[in-house]
């Protein structure tokens, strides 16, 4: 997997001021601590970094890619996708944000007629139209990010590139999609949980 710049800057820093913490790590890019969880999070599980509870971040010398960065490197989106929840186009506010509680889940994608994506929709998205008065009542399609500005991925792509995706776009959740006639089906979904949770099983085998 290619570092990104904000990767790379972080492992400076820690080489110059190890032990670290990420509060520092966060005052010193002129950042949030929670916009940096996700990466300390992969430059941990990749071994580049080493945490210690209490003391700081570490810059582990011995890194070198392994078995476990081999194996995720072939690893197939299909291979580790969850189920993705859906709601129709023509369902308002108040519908899918059951879906949101029913499922416990941060993001819907919303389908056509068809069941082809239409679209996406998260906590954050709903939140802006809940501030409405008839916000309940009011149909999901102005609450959501539509076709073609929706980041997908397709099942027979690498996790690597999944990863990639999340990052650069900074989102929590990809649709996992299938060409079809006239549209995308959705198979599946990737999410940043899902991919550090791989992670970490490799690394603890």
């Amino acid at each position: 997997m290619k570092l990104t710049e904000r990767h790379k800057a972080i492992i400076e820093i820690v080489k110059n001021f190890e032990p670290i913490t990420s509060d520092e790590i966060a005052e010193k890019l002129s950042l949030g601590k929670s916009t940096l969880r996700n990466d300390l999070a992969v430059l941990g599980m990749l071994e580049i970094l080493e945490a210690k509870p209490n003391v700081g971040y570490y810059y582990n010398y011995n890194f070198s890619p392994g078995e476990q960065r081999e194996e995720i490197k072939s690893k197939l989106v299909k291979d580790v996708m969850g189920i993705a929840i859906t709601a129709k186009s023509t369902a308002n506010y108040s519908e899918v944000l059951s879906k949101l509680f029913i499922y416990d889940v941060g993001t819907i994608f919303i389908v056509d007629e068809n069941n082809h994506l239409a679209g996406v929709t998260s906590r954050k998205d709903m939140l802006k139209l809940s501030r409405n008065a008839d916000g309940q009542n009011l149909p999901i399609v102005l609450a959501m990010t539509r076709v073609p500005n929706v980041i997908y991925i397709y099942e027979d792509e690498l996790v690597s590139d999944a990863l990639r995706k999340l990052i650069l776009h900074e989102i929590d959740c990809l649709p996992v999609v299938r060409d079809e006639k006239d549209g995308k089906v959705i198979v599946g979904k990737i999410s940043k949980t899902t991919l550090i949770k791989l992670l970490l099983e490799m690394l603890e085998g």
